[in-house]
């Protein structure tokens, strides 16, 4: 009785039964990613995003979510960058519901990022920390779930994290001209799949691809060198 309760909870699955979009997962709102990670990102958990360079386009992935939050704090901690409060407007982020902590230390950016979750007063968390260690990721993934809130820990290493880290999801992220190319390394409840592309052209028409300039062809100069002559006048 008690694996079929596991089983029916989905907390044990079996291979041939994942036939449809898990219920504890959530649009991410680009539809070929949902397809990709049958559902979308997980309703809770500890997301992990190796993004290489900052600036790829790591947000536009998650600006879709975000902007559907509006009854409980977003809190952002540690970004490389200032945040543009207008921008993060423009794509439907509340800002009355926003929140920047900015940490001296490591350990201080995981400290506020644990005791945000643990207040429940926050739908989703974004940490930039460079690196978690399995003690620190495992009290981030069991304080979101227990406060039904979701975590995305992104960092600056190209490849994700190879130790058996306990996440909800694990991905790494490189840009494309129009989108994100991304690799799923672990996603709770199915198995790992090929690498997809997230086009995100349709949300920002601005994303093209480059126009193709031809090369001039180059131009053959002659160069001519004038001789002059002396005429002598015959006599």
């Amino acid at each position: 009785m008690a694996l079929l309760q596991l089983e029916k909870d989905r907390l044990v699955w079996r291979a041939r039964q994942v036939t449809g979009p898990d219920q504890r997962r959530q649009s991410s709102f680009y539809a070929n990613l949902d397809a990709h990670l049958q559902g979308g990102w997980p309703r809770t958990g500890l997301v992990e995003l190796a993004c290489g360079l900052s600036g790829i386009g790591e947000l536009r992935l998650l600006f879709p979510l975000l902007a559907q939050s509006h009854t409980r704090l977003q809190i952002w901690i540690n970004p490389p960058a200032q945040l543009n409060g207008q921008a993060l407007a423009q794509h439907g982020i509340s800002l009355s519901k926003t929140l920047l902590i900015r940490s001296q230390s490591p350990q201080h950016a995981l400290w506020s990022a644990q005791q945000s979750l643990n207040s429940g007063c926050c739908s989703h968390l974004i940490l930039w920390a460079n690196s978690l260690t399995a003690p620190q990721a495992k009290r981030l993934q069991i304080a979101a779930k227990d406060n039904q809130a979701l975590i995305f820990w992104l960092h600056p290493q190209a490849k994700p994290s190879t130790s058996a880290l306990p996440v909800s999801a694990r991905l790494s992220l490189a840009p494309l001209a129009t989108g994100l190319h991304l690799q799923v390394h672990k996603y709770q409840g199915q198995w790992p799949q090929h690498p997809c592309q997230v086009d995100m052209h349709a949300l920002w028409p601005s994303l093209a691809m480059p126009a193709v300039v031809p090369k001039p062809t180059p131009t053959l100069r002659r160069h001519i060198t004038l001789v002059g002559v002396n005429a002598h006048k015959l006599q």
